[in-house]
């Protein structure tokens, strides 16, 4: 495989890239033009179901980059996120055990060089006093609407010494959620020294004596001002609580003394609810996104189950914190309230731009059973616990492999609500557009694997769907395919794809599997790998910004990069209006 590098390109030029062809002189035998979407040959052109956005893309990152500060190359990638300076954060591995390579890094423009945000080679920010350096960043990192502030979680051995009351020495401290805010500093957003003398501003809130948070699960979210919105576990006696939390964070080590702050827990009365479920609690939260001081997450009575929550709304504001406890329900699981649009399930992932909220959600009873097959590749701990260990796993004799059946909604799709509005419009659908929006993922930490103070849930597969809104356009991840009586998908062609909020407005596909892979990545000869998998994330589209993950192979080599598109064009009214308000 020949390693080329993209061209330097500057962020200004992304405006230009719609209404003229970009050049690679560093391929061989001279330029090599990147194909527009619209610009297919006869011989590349593929059968689609919907119209090829009319874009080209960019590289921002392939498996031809040198990772900063090594001799090695990215391999795999997250998705992405990006904000509407064209500013892309991301996680990313080398190849391999030995000498491996993995951290969190971005790329301010694509004119400039990609930066190491954070590695496994670096200490762990204050506070500190063991030297402890990043072993693991179990999430994508996530990025603030308009500024470079990105943040993480990272996983590490303890990183503070301190001596009990009792005169016994103890070590705290294995993961936290750290930040970088438009600039090279990292520093301490949330970590598990909440009983630390000197650092109770890192404790859960409103619990005495000082309480620890035990693990972050998810990817934390950040606004433009430096607050992180973020899910936290945590246990008072033999009780696992959870909730959504948040901090106001300075641009100094350890991000200053403010207080973690509390939006709602699992000792919450679930509000909005008829008078006969008045004390019905949350069960589960997910993690949330945040645009400005407004939040949105994910809370529900019972994650596997739920008969009762929804999507909520709140003001979160430092100075008064007691407003994190008032939330607004925008969309509800189970009977309707408060004009609440109603649904049977609700997906976690919410991205949200100030006005509007896209998320995935099933209607209606009626459920259709799934065989997810155990993985393959991948943590062997977790692989292992899946063939046989994991009381749900079922074990196949014709294959002599171990799977699971899950059943997910006949009636699903993407739903956007309009704040200004107050109205929910149907983006996608299982009925009419596609077969399935969820898409499974084997994950958690095997029992018994790890340091003795990792605390983390255990594998089991969760579902999740993949949706992007910003300005009234929204991309989104679904599959077409046929289910077999044993409840296999076949004939799957996956995709992203792409729609304005208006009802009538046409869905175009971003990408799809099977396509030829050198419609998105110039170092690649047409015909010479296609596209094997896809990746977006709810902060993957802002601005005129759109950036994915893509996967390529042939029969004896794999390739793989992080590539953007600049969608300017307004695809839905809402977007004109929205665009010349601003001006």
């Amino acid at each position: 495989m020949r390693y080329k590098i993209l061209a330097i390109l500057s962020v200004a030029m992304l405006s230009i890239a719609l209404l003229s062809q970009y050049t690679d002189p560093t391929s061989a035998g001279g330029s090599k033009a990147v194909i527009a979407g619209s610009q297919l040959s006869a011989s590349t052109a593929p059968t689609l179901k919907f119209p090829l956005l009319p874009v080209q893309w960019l590289t921002v990152v392939n498996n031809g980059f040198d990772i900063p500060g090594s001799t090695l190359k990215f391999s795999s990638y997250g998705q992405p996120s990006v904000n509407t300076n064209g500013v892309v954060a991301f996680r990313a591995r080398s190849t391999g055990s030995s000498d491996r390579q993995s951290g969190i890094y971005r790329r301010m423009s694509l004119g400039s060089p990609i930066e190491a945000v954070a590695t496994i080679d670096f200490l762990v920010p204050f506070p500190n006093n063991l030297e402890a350096d990043f072993t693991e960043f179990p999430s994508i990192p996530r990025i603030s609407p308009n500024a470079a502030n990105i943040a993480t979680i990272g996983n590490h051995r303890p990183v503070y010494r301190y001596v009990l009351p009792t005169g016994e020495e103890t070590r705290v401290g294995t993961t936290g959620i750290y930040m970088q805010l438009e600039s090279d500093l990292l520093i301490t957003g949330a970590s598990k020294l909440g009983a630390v003398p000197g650092f109770e501003h890192f404790r859960v809130p409103g619990v005495e004596p000082a309480m620890p948070f035990s693990v972050f699960p998810g990817s934390p979210a950040i606004n433009d001002a430096g607050t992180i919105a973020f899910k936290a576990n945590y246990s008072i006696g033999d009780v696992e609580r959870t909730g959504i939390f948040y901090r106001d964070v300075l641009n100094t080590p350890g991000g200053g003394n403010g207080e973690v702050q509390m939006v709602a827990n699992t000792e919450m009365t679930i509000p909005n609810l008829p008078y006969i479920s008045d004390r019905i609690r949350f069960g589960s939260t997910a993690p949330p996104s945040v645009m400005g001081n407004d939040i949105v997450f994910v809370g529900l009575d019972n994650e596997e189950n739920p008969r009762w929550g929804g999507i909520y709304l709140s003001t979160i504001d430092p100075m008064r914190p007691e407003t994190g406890r008032q939330l607004r329900a925008i969309a509800h699981v189970g009977s309707n309230a408060q004009r609440a649009t109603s649904f049977s399930r609700i997906g976690e992932g919410i991205s949200f731009d100030g006005r509007f909220a896209a998320y995935w959600a099933g209607k209606g009873a009626d459920m259709k059973t799934i065989r997810l097959n155990c993985p393959t590749d991948g943590n062997p701990d977790i692989i292992a616990y899946c063939n046989g260990v994991d009381p749900n796993s079922i074990f196949d004799p014709d294959t002599g492999g171990w799977y699971q059946l899950k059943q997910v909604p006949v009636d699903q799709g993407i739903y956007v609500y309009d704040r200004f509005t107050e109205r929910t419009a149907r983006i996608a659908g299982s009925v009419t557009d596609f077969n399935d929006f969820v898409f499974w993922v084997y994950s958690g930490k095997a029992p018994g694997t790890g340091s003795d103070e990792e605390e983390a849930e255990p594998p089991r597969w969760r579902g999740s769907a993949f949706v992007a809104i910003y300005d009234g356009l929204v991309a989104f991840k679904a599959r077409t395919a046929t289910l077999d009586p044993s409840g296999s998908y076949t004939d799957i062609v996956d995709g992203i794809y792409i729609k304005g909020v208006p009802a009538g407005s046409p869905i175009e596909t971003v990408m799809e599997l099977g396509l030829d892979a050198s419609l998105i990545d110039p170092t690649l000869n047409p015909g010479e790998m296609t596209i094997t998998g896809l990746g977006i994330e709810r902060e993957g589209l802002r601005g005129s910004y759109l950036a994915i993950t893509v996967t390529m192979a042939n029969a004896e080599e794999s390739w793989g990069g992080i590539y953007m598109a600049n969608v300017t064009a307004p695809r839905s009214p809402v977007m004109r209006e929205m665009r010349d308000k601003r001006k």
